[in-house]
């Protein structure tokens, strides 16, 4: 059965629909575009969709990546446009392609690292300089430790070496009390980094800095290339 590649986008006015509100959006819509979706096996069966990385509830992303498989070959731009007119406000598909067999299978393996943007409050007396110092200070660091807890269990993880790129962006707010950083942080199988983590490690040099955005702007594999797709950087 061939087998779909979407790149969508998770928008503002939606940033706050979980992984699983966006899972029940697309099969909604599925079903209203009248796509040939095709569905697993067994008592309850479910259509034929995955997502290469969940996306957190309050991230945005501008090239998220799902996986949809079909009974029937239906022609890509036909699934865009389809999708595109009964999907809300907030999400659009952007591209869409049929993957070969090789794509299929390391579907979820290819992704390495995604980039970011976050935006951050500070105090009003931080100054650039101020935050270049705290971002070289954490990437001068052997070890970046944080702490995860998960069923009651805490345990010790080091993030330093998922932390590919981290800078301080151009972006400037005229009111002078919002940083723009740009991470480019792991995100493959077992090895994942969180923006929340960073700034929280970055607060030991800057304190009353505070995440308040956080923009996933696309997937990349270990070479640290687009994933699949071609889609730019949205910060160079």
């Amino acid at each position: 059965m061939p087998k779909y590649l979407t790149v969508f986008e998770k928008g503002e006015s939606v940033r706050w629909l979980s992984h699983l509100d966006i899972l029940r959006t697309f099969e909604r819509a599925i079903r209203r575009a009248e796509l040939p979706i095709a569905f697993s096996a067994g008592f309850n069966p479910r259509e034929r969709l995955s997502f290469v990385s969940a996306l957190g509830t309050g991230i945005t992303g501008s090239a998220e990546l799902a996986h949809i498989e079909l009974t029937d070959s239906v022609d890509p731009n036909t699934i865009c446009t389809s999708l595109n007119k009964v999907f809300p406000g907030g999400i659009r598909i952007l591209h869409s392609r049929e993957l070969t067999d090789d794509e299929v299978k390391n579907f979820a393996k290819g992704m390495d690292r995604a980039e970011f943007l976050v935006v951050c409050g500070c105090p009003i007396e931080t100054q650039a300089s101020d935050i270049e110092h705290g971002i070289n200070a954490l990437l001068a660091r052997e070890e970046a430790t944080i702490e995860r807890e998960r069923e009651g269990h805490t345990r010790t993880v080091d993030v330093r070496p998922l932390v590919h790129t981290l800078t301080l962006a151009p972006q400037t707010d005229d009111d002078g009390i919002r940083a723009h950083l740009y991470m480019t942080l792991g995100q493959g199988e077992g090895a994942v980094a969180r923006p929340l983590e960073i700034v929280n490690l970055l607060q030991t040099s800057l304190p009353g800095l505070a995440i308040r955005r956080v923009h996933r702007i696309r997937i990349l594999d270990k070479e640290g290339q687009p994933w699949l797709y071609d889609a730019p950087a949205l910060v160079s």
